[in-house]
């Protein structure tokens, strides 16, 4: 394995990344699997795809390396890589955040981190609702808005995803009216919370983060038996978590001294 892992090497230093890429293929049928000989050479492969503009293949590699050696900066380094390279600008972001996270101080990740974040900020300036064509693309920049704290923003976003969706099966429109809940919810809004709830319940009637969010925002207004109501739903649905379960507690001792 040893053997193979270091032609594998020499290939990649004279740039026969295809070569190299063959020779590190070998080497990890050698080894034991989801082992950290495994994650290592998949970083290696994932370093050859990206040298061959094979993105994807990169970022599978990466997640296999990823899989193997979970605080290994390497494998997210990588796949950051690859993702910047196809353009998928806030993948790239979240994956030089898990690698700095292991290793703070590297600046190679630092400064990449900061280049990914400041070509973020400068299409979130350029674009605006109306330019987005697609509810995704909407969705996109509307999820960056919310995790800067932008939520009137990100708002606008939601709120052009819900019309370029009506009409359509797009599987993920009922996201929309929770994720535009969820902003809602920053600013205590609570009487949209529950409407843009209520729609995403429409359309799926077993979305827990709906319920969730609906019962939080009912407890926010003192309804208690409604906001009961929906954190049951949500355990019903078997999405319980201490958050949940905390509130139905709050609501039901709430309720009970109503009455």
């Amino acid at each position: 394995m040893d053997d193979l892992r270091a032609k594998g090497n020499d290939f990649f230093k004279k740039k026969m990344y295809q070569e190299a890429i063959d020779q590190y293929s070998k080497a990890i049928d050698l080894c034991e699997p989801n082992s950290e000989n495994v994650g290592t050479i998949s970083s290696n492969k994932a370093a050859c795809y990206i040298q061959l503009k094979n993105y994807d293949s990169a970022i599978e590699a990466a997640d296999i390396c990823i899989r193997c050696r979970p605080e290994w900066v390497k494998g997210y380094f990588r796949k950051a890589g690859a993702l910047l390279a196809k353009g998928n600008l806030d993948d790239a972001e979240k994956n030089y955040s898990l690698a700095l996270k292991y290793e703070p101080t590297n600046t190679d990740i630092g400064d990449s981190l900061t280049d990914v974040r400041a070509k973020i900020k400068e299409r979130n300036t350029k674009t605006t609702p109306a330019s987005c064509k697609t509810a995704k693309d909407a969705k996109l920049i509307g999820n960056s808005l919310f995790g800067s704290g932008s939520y009137e923003e990100a708002i606008t976003y939601y709120t052009r995803a819900v019309e370029l969706s009506e009409g359509t099966d797009d599987p993920d429109r009922a996201t929309y009216f929770v994720n535009r809940a969820t902003c809602h919810a920053q600013t205590s809004s609570y009487g949209q919370v529950i409407c843009d709830c209520g729609n995403a319940l429409e359309i799926n009637p077993n979305n827990a983060k709906a319920f969730l969010r609906r019962a939080m925002a009912y407890e926010g207004l003192g309804k208690w038996q409604k906001a009961l109501d929906d954190y049951n739903a949500v355990i019903s649905r078997g999405q319980s978590n201490p958050q949940v379960a905390a509130g139905a507690a709050r609501c039901r001792k709430n309720v009970n001294d109503t009455y």
